[in-house]
């Protein structure tokens, strides 16, 4: 079954599973474990705290696995951060970003990784550093602001994907 991505049917899925987490976090904790290169599902199931006997959502950590695990690995810039429809004020996007980034740094720090530790090279620390910042800004970003961010994000996730996993432990 392919399981649709759409923020509302995820924020649906989280909530029938009772999963205290908004689609924007729960996509930054998956997307950050696959960064680390841990995209096996049951892998994100614990890391969630979501139950292992529901349907709808093990479909969706299935598919929310494979499908940022093969974005990030096809190095086209396929990723983008899971954020409410475009048509939403900026406000409830930008904070929907900020949990995006708090997922993303969780998720790391569950995979493995450590965010301020300086392990990597200066360009991924810097970009792990401006994610952390941008966890705990205040999400009230404007529209270009909000726009200039996410495609910041977009190529920040893809470096730091190709930095931090280690394709010899991938298991998906």
């Amino acid at each position: 079954m392919r399981y649709d991505l759409d923020y509302d049917t995820v924020a649906e899925t989280l909530a029938e599973a009772a999963v205290p987490l908004s689609p924007a976090e729960a996509d930054g904790l998956v997307t950050a474990l696959a960064c680390r290169g841990q995209s096996d599902p049951q892998e994100a199931v614990a890391a969630l705290g979501g139950p292992n006997d529901l349907p709808d959502f093990l479909d969706y950590v299935s598919a929310a696995c494979a499908q940022r695990a093969a974005a990030l690995a096809s190095g086209d810039l396929a990723f983008a951060p899971l954020l409410p429809d475009e048509e939403l004020p900026a406000v409830q996007r930008s904070r929907a970003l900020t949990q995006w980034c708090q997922g993303f740094v969780t998720g790391f720090a569950l995979g493995g990784g450590n965010t301020d530790s300086g392990q990597y090279t200066e360009i991924v620390d810097e970009a792990l550093a401006d994610i952390r910042d941008i966890a705990s800004a205040s999400g009230t970003a404007s529209e270009a602001d909000l726009i200039e961010i996410i495609e910041y994000l977009r190529v920040a996730i893809q470096l730091i994907y190709e930095e931090a996993a280690d394709p010899g432990s991938e298991s998906a």
